[in-house]
């Protein structure tokens, strides 16, 4: 989610990263090509927030909320003094993911379930 800003972007990006096995994205708030605040993990409402100082010296609290049920194209409001600029969906990057990895854990287990003489017998080894 993208928006302009007194002539800066304002940006919020997710992605699916290893940090939580892939069970929980991370989201980072930019402005410009300058990274002000990331968060992740496993919140039902991660808060991203920064204070900013402009050219003229004055300060500017931005805060992006998120609304993040299972990560999928999360709802988020970036505000800026506590005025909402800017309400959307956020695009989460690598959502494939979450089911990579609990495609490999649900096999691992079944390995483990059924034991090498099983899988033998099916691979015919």
């Amino acid at each position: 989610m993208e928006v302009q800003w007194r002539d800066h972007t304002l940006k919020v990006t997710g992605d699916w990263t290893l940090r939580w096995l892939y069970l929980a994205p991370q989201y980072e708030l930019w402005l410009d090509d300058q990274k002000l605040d990331s968060r992740g993990g496993p919140r039902l409402k991660p808060l991203l927030e920064a204070i900013y100082e402009d050219e003229e010296g004055e300060l500017h609290h931005i805060e992006a909320e998120l609304v993040s049920v299972i990560g999928y194209r999360p709802y988020c409001e970036i505000k800026v003094e506590g005025e909402v600029i800017a309400a959307d969906k956020v695009r989460v990057e690598n959502f494939i993911n979450p089911f990579l990895m609990l495609v490999i854990m649900a096999s691992t287990v079944v390995m483990l379930y059924l034991g090498p003489e099983v899988i033998r017998d099916l691979l015919g080894i």
